[in-house]
């Protein structure tokens, strides 16, 4: 993993919450479609982790590369060329003295970031999705994905130069309804400054999520929430905000986040943490999402055959997501799933988009995660719920 991406992994491992009243008064908000879990409000925001921790971490070396495992000087240019390239720009790559098979059969090139910037968009998605099947490729195998509907927004609220903006666009990809970004380096070859390249930093790696709150009043089958909101009275712990609201004069809002469980209640708006990271075992999609009801966290859900014998035991499939905490899982032609997260109500679910650090646990529109990870051919959503025992009722 190259430095930049170490220098990631730690400088993001912190929480970073955001309360309601950090929104503006003029922000826009969605009313989410009527259901059991009553009349929800949310706005959309972008979570960043604190600049403060990256100041601790110099910024390393910028220079671009690309790692093909198991590759070969005639094997990397016959790709290359087929994906488009150009013949000098291969050329110059593959006659680089510093291109090179290692001991592991990795052989890597060093593309200049002028050439990176010269990339035709075609070219740089078809050479990008073969790197991406790499870790070795950090920031091509886990790039920033922007669902393609907030791309403008998302760039406008990173309060970029006007020519940085301008480079990112040229930098971007795209694959099915999702817009993708990978060049970290070329972008941060024109900082002017160690802290304006700090800034980029964070800037690039924010999220959009949502802030959403429960509207209650006298108005409201209090009887009906109580029920969708404790998964029919399996879990009440809750309940009692709940009703604190529900019995304030005229009513009042409330947090949705408050009537999660206590685990994605802490860990919501929130990175991971050095010491889950000093563990070695960082927390997944498939591990938040089976944790959804615990107190407090199994690891057990980060091995995938543990994962798969706890859905089969703890959980049925159901034909759609309607209940608070069903799981959604997206799988491939194959049947194997590669993501999963937490049905909240209507299009509001609860998710980590992959185990990098730099990813927060956040409550988001389901179909921002559908345009991440719906662009596998013949991939679909299966939706499995919670069996509770009889004795919870």
């Amino acid at each position: 993993m190259s430095r930049l991406a170490v220098c990631l992994r730690i400088a993001l491992a912190c929480n970073c919450l955001l309360p309601l009243s950090s929104l503006a008064d003029d922000a826009v908000t969605y009313q989410c479609k009527p259901g059991p879990w009553g009349r929800i409000e949310y706005q959309t925001l972008y979570l960043s982790a604190p600049l403060a921790l990256m100041d601790e971490f110099p910024m390393p070396d910028i220079q671009p590369n690309w790692c093909f495992p198991g590759g070969t000087a005639d094997s990397v240019r016959g790709f290359l060329t087929q994906a488009g390239l150009d013949a000098p720009t291969v050329q110059r790559l593959l006659g680089d003295p510093n291109a090179h098979r290692d001991a592991e059969g990795v052989f890597t090139v060093y593309p200049s970031v002028a050439e990176l910037e010269a990339l035709k968009p075609d070219v740089r998605a078809t050479i990008y999705r073969e790197l991406a099947k790499s870790p070795l490729n950090s920031f091509y195998y886990a790039p920033v994905c922007i669902p393609a509907d907030s791309f403008e927004e998302w760039l406008g609220t990173g309060n970029f130069p006007t020519d940085v903006s301008d480079m990112i666009r040229k930098f971007v990809y795209r694959d099915g309804d999702a817009v993708l970004f990978s060049d970290f380096r070329a972008v941060l070859s024109h900082a002017p400054s160690d802290s304006e390249a700090h800034r980029w930093v964070r800037a690039l790696t924010r999220v959009r999520c949502v802030l959403a709150y429960l509207k209650v009043d006298g108005t409201d089958d209090l009887t009906a929430l109580k029920r969708y909101w404790s998964t029919n009275f399996h879990r009440k712990d809750s309940l009692p905000m709940l009703e604190a609201v529900a019995d304030m004069p005229g009513g009042g809002k409330l947090d949705l986040t408050h009537l999660f469980p206590p685990l994605p209640r802490r860990l919501v708006y929130s990175y991971i943490t050095p010491d889950i990271e000093r563990t070695g075992q960082t927390p997944n999609c498939h591990w938040t999402s089976l944790n959804f009801f615990n107190y407090t966290r199994q690891n057990i859900f980060l091995d995938l055959k543990l994962a798969s014998s706890q859905v089969l035991e703890d959980y049925e499939r159901v034909p759609e997501a309607n209940t608070f905490g069903d799981v959604l899982f997206f799988v491939d032609d194959q049947g194997s799933a590669y993501h999963s997260c937490v049905f909240i109500a209507d299009n509001l679910v609860y998710t980590k988009n992959g185990e990098n650090v730099m990813m927060p646990w956040i409550l988001t529109r389901l179909e921002d995660v559908k345009q991440i990870y719906l662009r596998k051919p013949g991939a679909k959503i299966v939706v499995y719920r919670h069996i509770w025992p009889e004795e919870d009722s």
